[in-house]
């Protein structure tokens, strides 16, 4: 009794699996033949496209961060890739796009430093071929500027790349006399600088769309932004006197200021405003973290785009602690998603989206297509009422009917996957 149960439970498992590849195949075939209909024929071979696969990649070194991007994720799902060593598990999720489609993300937890963010970066490309671009997503160190009240980066604002990327301080040429800094160029992806410039045009009219997404993403639970008094920025020759922060037109109390520009990146974790500063100086960045260089020359390698999207926790200084970390990580977290939704869906090869989000059907009409779209609509229904029928069955007769039922689907799903090979 207890054996049919259990292989009536395997064959709504692998029947239901079933569906969903024969699905898949559906949309791939739809796909391809549409961006190529003068090849069109009754042959129903399939591409190995998969419009599912993720396109947008996001990577976190702390879980904190981690955490905070999970929140701002529709329909997550745990995805674990075989073989040996870390760096194999993931979560995949949506988030809304522009043309009312949806962009396919794929997120994972690195650890500190550019080395392992650039080894983690790589394992996320060959495990999911199909992404077109990575954002780093978390905190940093903020770059004040007292004396400028404009490039004044304070605690909880949100820095993200420009077009001049992330500089990795720590590759230079150490002489007697002098340390040259030896950084390669590394500009971010276009598309993505693109729709942070359309963002930065809707602030311009008021529309700040990241703020409806903070709330959420601060982690733990009840969490706050920390008060304006806990802003506190120290002289850099002296740390016991306290510098005020310069008035800011352009600052609403209790919401962050968002800052494009370079960020500064190296395999160190800096509590010197000294060095601070004189990073801001010569390179003019705005945040100081240890992940991006590692991101920036790993999508390079891979010839992808990238972006880096930091939430400012703290000053470089001797008051570097993690009061602000949580808030930090919620406002990189919101803005990110703003920045997805804003969007639309980046292109994939043989996919071709209209701005109302539906897929070109250039093949609604052939009836080979409608009669399979019919089908797995019918299956789908069919696995629905007998999954429930299954789970509720207390009797060995229902039980071996229901089994039979099972395998009759599961036969008749097999026989028309055989169909699209």
């Amino acid at each position: 009794m207890a054996q049919n149960q259990n292989m009536s439970r395997k064959k709504i498992f692998e029947g239901e699996k079933g569906i969903k590849q024969l699905k898949n195949r559906l949309k791939s075939f739809v796909t391809v033949q549409e961006s190529q209909p003068k090849e069109i024929d009754n042959d129903l071979s399939m591409s190995n496209y998969n419009p599912n696969q993720p396109t947008i990649g996001i990577i976190t070194a702390l879980p904190k961060e981690y955490a905070a991007v999970r929140t701002i994720l529709e329909n997550p799902v745990d995805i674990n890739r075989e073989g040996q060593g870390g760096g194999r598990r993931y979560l995949q999720g949506e988030v809304p796009s522009r043309n009312q489609s949806r962009h396919t993300v794929i997120l994972c937890l690195a650890s500190m430093g550019t080395d392992m963010a650039a080894i983690r970066a790589s394992l996320l490309l060959n495990h999911f071929p199909d992404i077109k671009s990575i954002i780093m997503v978390g905190i940093a160190g903020g770059i004040p500027y007292p004396d400028k009240a404009d490039d004044h980066v304070r605690l909880g604002d949100i820095v993200v790349s420009n077009e001049k990327g992330v500089i990795q301080y720590d590759f230079d040429k150490e002489t007697f006399t002098e340390i040259t800094h030896r950084n390669p160029p590394r500009p971010p992806s276009a598309s993505l600088l693109e729709g942070v410039r359309l963002l930065e045009a809707d602030e311009l009219t008021g529309e700040k769309s990241w703020l409806n997404f903070i709330d959420k993403a601060i982690l733990p639970e009840g969490e706050e932004r920390p008060p304006i008094e806990d802003d506190i920025l120290v002289d850099s020759d002296d740390r016991k006197k306290i510098i005020e922060h310069p008035v800011d037109k352009k600052r609403k109390e209790r919401e962050p200021r968002v800052f494009q520009g370079a960020i500064a990146s190296a395999n160190k974790l800096l509590k010197n405003p000294k060095k601070r500063d004189e990073l801001r100086n010569k390179f003019g960045v705005k945040a100081v973290e240890m992940e991006g260089s590692g991101i920036a020359d790993a999508t390079w390698n891979y010839e992808i785009g990238y972006l880096v999207i930091r939430g400012i926790c703290d000053y470089c200084d001797s008051n570097k602690g993690d009061h602000w970390q949580a808030y930090a990580a919620a406002v990189a977290t919101a803005y990110t998603r703003a920045l997805l939704e804003s969007m639309p869906v980046l292109g994939t090869q043989g996919s071709i989206v209209s701005q109302d989000g539906d897929r070109s059907s250039v093949l609604d009409d052939d009836p080979k297509i409608k009669a399979l779209k019919q089908d797995i609509l019918q299956l789908e229904q069919e696995y629905e009422v007998l999954s429930q029928q299954a789970r509720n069955s207390l009797s060995s007769v229902e039980r071996i009917r229901l089994q039979n039922q099972a395998e009759t689907i599961y036969n008749e799903l097999m026989a028309k996957k055989e169909k699209l090979k």
